[in-house]
């Protein structure tokens, strides 16, 4: 976010995430919270506000929601609109206006420079701070309006779409994971699945930093640590069911949340219900009814 001396003292008070702090102003308004790893979260309405050259400690990821801001950058203006993204170095200056009359909107991720070296395993620059990218505009707004940042579904789509605007936007390739054996990783997320592990928590099992963890175990596996634990627990869930157990006891201990929860992920990976595939597994062992 492009934030001016009046509300740079205000954005750097530490706040709990499950209480944004507001500041308003007429036609300006600024919201932000905290996510894991330092991240700040700032959701930004301004309709009339100049910015002065400023810089930041952070890199800046935003979205445009609506408008147009201009920003001035390295010399030259430039513009973020809608479905465009905006991308800032840290310690870089820079300043912000409205780049039409009626101002502009947007969400940013401000990232402590760690968290994207982590990812790219360089510190990287960003050429272009105003690229159009309506797609990954569109990934990164979804994500911010999430209030489980550190759910581990989360911090999947966090790496995810960081990854994919630093392979897009930045001057060099990010480098393949090492070589990395998953299996405890795997079996810690087996050893139970009535509870679902943090990123952290999985990183300190695997002795790597928390993306490049997410970067092996897709690598090795083919899908996240999330998407390994829901198969693990919808096959728990089709052996509990094939065994005569009740879908609420399936449901149950196999970690899902409820039935409902169940009957979701279960009916969009084995194109049936739960009860309906109780019932053919019961039918099935047991012959059909007399």
């Amino acid at each position: 976010m492009i934030v001016g001396p009046y509300v740079d003292a205000f954005l750097q008070r530490p706040t709990p995430a499950e209480a944004p702090a507001r500041y308003e102003r007429p036609g300006d308004v600024v919201e932000h919270r905290y996510g894991p790893g330092g991240v700040r979260l700032v959701r930004a309405s301004f309709r009339t506000h100049h910015f002065r050259p400023h810089a930041h400690s952070e890199y800046a990821v935003a979205a445009i929601e609506r408008g147009v801001e201009a920003v001035r950058y390295r010399g030259a203006t430039e513009y973020a609109a809608t479905g465009g993204l905006l991308l800032l170095d840290a310690d870089t200056l820079h300043a912000g206006r409205p780049g039409i009359t009626e101002g502009w909107d947007y969400r940013v991720f401000y990232l402590p420079p760690a968290v994207l070296e982590d990812l790219a395993g360089h510190r990287p620059t960003f050429p272009d701070p105003t690229p159009h990218d309506p797609r990954l505009a569109a990934r990164l707004i979804r994500l911010h309006r999430r209030h489980d940042q550190d759910a581990l579904a989360a911090q999947e789509e966090f790496a995810a779409v960081c990854t994919e605007i630093l392979a897009r936007y930045t001057r060099r390739a990010i480098p393949s994971a090492p070589p990395l054996l998953v299996r405890e990783v795997r079996r810690h997320l087996a050893a139970d699945l009535r509870r679902t592990p943090s990123l952290d928590e999985l990183a300190a099992v695997a002795g790597l930093p928390r993306f490049q963890l997410l970067r092996a175990f897709r690598r090795e596996t083919g899908v996240t640590p999330h998407g390994y634990l829901l198969q693990l627990r919808l096959q728990c869930a089709q052996q509990l069911l094939a065994a005569g157990h009740t879908v609420a006891r399936a449901a149950a201990d196999s970690g899902f949340y409820d039935q409902a929860h169940l009957h979701r992920h279960f009916r969009r990976t084995f194109a049936a219900t739960p009860g309906r595939f109780a019932r053919n597994g019961v039918q099935d062992r047991h012959g059909p009814p007399a």
